[in-house]
Parts: C-alpha cells; structure tokens; sequence
C-alpha cells in the first residue's frame, strides 16, 4: 500500500508537456489533469523506453507540472519563518532534488491504465478539486485521485496537492517534516542534512 501511494503521488506530478500548452492555454483545470494523466500513462506503457529512459524524463520534466514553491514552503508548516531568506533557493533545489530522484525511479515500474474525470469543484483560495480514477493494467480496482490545482497569475494550472487512498500527500509530507523539525529544534539547517542524507544513499 506504501509503495503503492509513493508511486501514485508522482504519478500526477511528472510528465511531458508539450507544444500544445505552450501555444494554447489550458482551457479547464479538466482538460490539464487529463492531458497530464494521458500524456503520464502513455509514457509508462512505452516498452520502447528504457527504465533508465523513463527515469530521465520523468526527472527533466518534473517542474512543468508542480507548484514547487507553493510546496516547499507549505510543508514546512509553522517553521517557515525559521527558513533563513539566503537559503530559501537552496531549500527549494533540494525539495525539487528529493522528489524527483526518490520517487521518479519508483514511477518508471509502474503499469499504464485508463484515466476518467468524475467530477470538479472549485474552492477559491483553497484551490481547484479535480476528482478522477485511473484502472491499472494489473489492478481490477479503479484507483481515484483526487487533484488539487492552483491557479497561476499567468493562467497556469499548477499541481498542490493530490489525495490517494484518503491521504493528501503534500500534507502528509508537511506532518512529516513538522515532525522531525519540533525534535530538532525547528532548525530548517538539520532538515535539509537530512534530505541529503537519503538522497546519497
């Protein structure tokens, strides 16, 4: 089940864009989630790929889709205004760093499938809930998630936050540093040492 939603959370965060969104604009949060599921799914069932292939992409294309910022700052929670302004660059590298390469490798193993929108809600300032099920090659059950979209000043949709098996990960990611960083005296510093750590094991 770990595994399971570790993949599914990149699953919405990572895949090509194209020229189709860099001379039109999205026309509905529905058309980027689709669009994003589509172009996600037909990279995975690529067999002329690679694994290592498919890593790559993943890894190059991975900020045309999050709200990187947004992210990074969000999960810190209360222990934000600890991120000295000198280091918020190098803090924002090592969260792009540490999704991409942690999870990316996971993402590349995973089946293809089909992907449906059921529904859409938009919540002002809390963003844009688009609810959708993806049925994988190799699970009977459809799997839903739900999307959280924030709306750029240029127009873009950006990815904030998805749901997978009741879980918001952005949120589950905010629990797990706000966690670590209460035992550590809210030093952002030890927080990104740890980061390193795992990325260089």
């Amino acid at each position: 089940m770990i595994k399971k939603i570790s993949i599914l959370f990149v699953l919405c965060f990572f895949l090509p864009f194209n020229s189709v969104f860099s001379d039109n604009k999205i026309l509905s949060p529905e058309d980027y989630v689709t669009y994003i599921a589509h172009e996600t799914l037909n990279v995975l069932g690529n067999r002329d790929k690679s694994n290592d292939e498919k890593v790559n992409n993943i890894t190059d294309i991975f900020l045309s889709n999050l709200a990187v910022r947004e992210i990074s700052l969000f999960v810190l929670g209360p222990y934000r205004r600890n991120l000295d302004s000198g280091k918020k660059t190098e803090y924002i590298n090592l969260i792009k760093r540490f999704v991409s390469e942690i999870y990316s490798i996971r993402l590349a193993s995973f089946p293809s499938g089909d992907f449906s929108i059921l529904s859409s809600v938009d919540n002002g300032r809390s963003g844009i809930i688009v609810k959708t099920s993806i049925q994988f090659s190799n699970d009977p059950n459809p799997t839903k998630i739900d999307w959280r979209l924030i709306k750029k000043q240029d127009g873009d949709f950006k990815i904030f936050d998805l749901r997978v098996v009741g879980i918001w990960m952005a949120q589950e990611q905010r629990s797990t540093f706000t966690s670590f960083l209460s035992k550590n005296n809210g030093n952002i510093d030890k927080l990104m040492d740890r980061l390193k750590e795992q990325l260089n094991k």
